[in-house]
């Protein structure tokens, strides 16, 4: 493998970390807008309530539809997270095979021990 290649397989890792930290960026930007939407909501229906079982049924429901939200965006990370992972590991598996260790440590092939066999005795 010469440096070419392996500057060219450094790039495309380097692609998939950003691209997963792009993803990652909005996935977090679209869950807090949605999280402060979910805020408004539910503050501004406080304000017509009229006994304890109602405030309660209101902010069991706000905190049913943070924790929905919270689990899909986490597993909407995790989604990103596998993804990415999946593909810098193919990258390696792809770059560890175009490797050639030989001229790393700098061996010959070791000769076979032993005499060869007679191939048949007359």
């Amino acid at each position: 493998m010469n440096s070419t290649n392996a500057f060219a397989e450094l790039k495309k890792a380097q692609d998939i970390l950003l691209e997963a930290i792009d993803k990652s960026a909005k996935t977090n930007l679209e869950s807090v807008e949605k999280l402060m939407a979910l805020n408004k909501e539910g503050l501004s229906g406080f304000t017509d309530v009229s006994n304890p079982s109602d405030l309660i049924a209101k902010q069991s429901a706000a905190f049913k539809e943070y924790a929905e939200h919270l689990s899909a965006h986490m597993e909407a990370l995790t989604a990103i997270g596998t993804e990415s992972r999946e593909q810098l590991m193919e990258l390696g598996q792809e770059f560890a095979k175009g490797m050639d260790f030989s001229s790393f440590f700098g061996m010959a092939e070791a000769p076979a021990k032993g005499k060869p066999k007679a191939a048949a005795k007359s």
